[in-house]
């Protein structure tokens, strides 16, 4: 393994250990979930936002980790100290899954408010509809 590759590894378990128990010191209830703090606040906030249900709370931490994790890989994927085109591709096109299962797990009204509120600011309407 290279030293960029060595650095790289060393910073992603070094910050999820240092996420992991930050979640466990400032949250013990959230433990279960295994996410980072900020992962586990954006579950909060989506969760309050459209009134999720624990089943589609439980979803959205898989898809969140399934992200985590593959963006990771990707990471670890790259040779020097840029991604190449190749992996942004790989990148956007995890984010843009991400937000598809986002989008497919919430119901109809839920899936209405998070496009709109999804949408960029100064955007028309419907321009965040259709992900």
């Amino acid at each position: 393994m290279d030293a960029l590759r060595a650095w790289i590894v060393g910073v992603a378990a070094a910050s999820f250990a240092a996420g992991l128990a930050t979640g466990v010191f400032l949250a013990p209830g959230n433990v279960a979930a295994g996410a980072p703090p900020a992962e586990q606040s954006y579950v909060d906030d989506l969760s309050a936002r459209y009134v999720l249900r624990p089943t589609q709370q439980r979803q959205l931490r898989f898809v969140l980790q399934h992200q985590r994790e593959r963006e990771i890989a990707i990471l670890l994927g790259a040779e020097g100290s840029q991604l190449p085109q190749p992996q942004m591709g790989e990148m956007l096109a995890l984010r843009t899954a991400t937000e598809q299962r986002i989008r497919a797990l919430l119901d109809d009204e839920q899936r209405a408010r998070y496009d709109r509120d999804s949408r960029p600011s100064g955007a028309p309407p419907g321009a965040g509809d259709r992900r």
